[in-house]
């Protein structure tokens, strides 16, 4: 859907990686445009200033804030659109989720719903509507994101009770993506099966140490960054574990301290590497299944866990006073939310997804190299 810093507007989605492969391959795309401030607003630069696009505090709850809660379109399209892309949705909600289902999470994806699809129509039967000859798959990363929590507890289904958890394990997942798998072949396209990212490809993950080796800057914003952290291993995912730390010492005049410590069943952003383990495995699980599917329908494979551990690779030290201040403060393929790529992560993709699409099917969609910057602060 073009999700950038935690928000979805008419000019993020212009930058997903769908989009700008259309570009290239000199063909039309439409799209479900939002119009600003977005559904819901997204975050805004520096970070520091705990801001959204709409106004509101990024603390702020979207969902009772009015700014936030218009999501009305941008211009007028027929729907579907081309792109039937939803933020948030996972495997089971593409196959039988329509904008009338009562079980849809949160009052921005009800209200997605409605600007993405028509009546009583789900995006899989969006997507077979338009005969299309060429279909892009990309699902099953909302299944494993919950992981980033801190808490790996499986699901024993996607409905109900038995949707208590934070990831979906592949015995429930596979043959879901499996029946939509077969409504794919129907349309009798061509076909691009997207993998999911592991968790050497999250810029946003820093180990203990790295932010005990920051500690006197945390400590210039109020922050104390436990003796625990020296030498930890394990993950913290930084969106949420470090802002908040941060935000909590501003509003409240109180220093705040930083554990690295897991706390066993506990929602504390913190993967042990036990936990990174465990949750990879789900992923590489996944992985190996969408590429056999696409190997044995002569389809083509883009591989989003090598690409996105680049931007790993090329990220960095820790940087609290980067992360507050700079305009990038994920680097240079990440957006402010430190999970979704940026224009150039998407653009990243998008060249990925060519070059994919060129080796299986004899196409000459040409590339859009993005040059790797040494410096990506301010």
């Amino acid at each position: 859907m073009g999700v950038q810093s935690d928000g979805v507007v008419y000019f993020s989605q212009q930058h997903d990686w769908t989009k700008l492969l259309s570009h290239q391959a000199f063909a039309q795309f439409t799209q479900p445009l939002v119009a600003a401030p977005g559904c819901f607003s997204p975050l805004i630069a520096p970070l520091q200033l705990s801001r959204r696009l709409s106004g509101i505090s990024a603390a702020a709850n979207q969902t009772t804030s009015t700014a936030d809660t218009a999501c009305t379109a941008f211009g007028a399209v027929t729907l579907p659109a081309n792109d039937v892309g939803i933020d948030g949705a996972n495997t089971y909600d593409a196959l039988y989720v329509t904008p009338e289902t009562a079980s849809v999470e949160s009052v921005k994806r009800r209200r997605q719903y409605r600007l993405v699809l028509p009546a009583k129509t789900t995006q899989i039967t969006a997507m077979m509507q338009q005969k299309p000859t060429l279909v892009s798959v990309e699902l099953g990363a909302n299944e494993a994101l919950g992981a980033a929590s801190g808490l790996l507890v499986p699901k024993a289904g996607y409905r109900g009770a038995a949707s208590a958890g934070t990831f979906v394990p592949n015995a429930v997942w596979q043959p879901v993506y499996d029946a939509l798998i077969d409504s794919v072949k129907k349309t009798g396209a061509k076909v691009l099966l997207v993998g999911v990212p592991k968790t050497n490809g999250f810029v946003s993950l820093r180990t203990g140490d790295e932010l005990y080796t920051d500690r006197a800057a945390f400590l210039n914003f109020g922050v104390i960054i436990a003796a625990n952290c020296q030498g930890s291993t394990n993950s913290i995912f930084v969106p949420i574990k470090v802002l908040n730390a941060v935000g909590a010492a501003q509003a409240t005049g109180t220093a705040q301290t930083l554990s690295c410590t897991d706390t066993p069943g506990a929602q504390d952003n913190i993967l042990t590497p036990a936990d990174v383990q465990l949750i990879d495995g789900v992923i590489g699980g996944m992985n190996s299944h969408i590429q056999a599917v696409a190997q044995a329908n002569g389809w083509a494979y883009m591989d989003l866990s090598t690409l996105w551990a680049q931007w790993v690779a090329r990220r960095g030290a820790f940087s609290l006073v980067s992360m507050l201040g700079c305009v990038r403060p994920y680097g240079q393929y990440v957006s402010l939310d430190g999970v979704h790529p940026n224009a150039q992560g998407y653009q990243e993709m998008a060249n990925a997804a060519a070059d994919a699409l060129n080796a299986t099917y004899g196409f000459a969609i040409p590339a859009n190299p993005q040059a790797v910057l040494t410096s990506v602060c301010p």
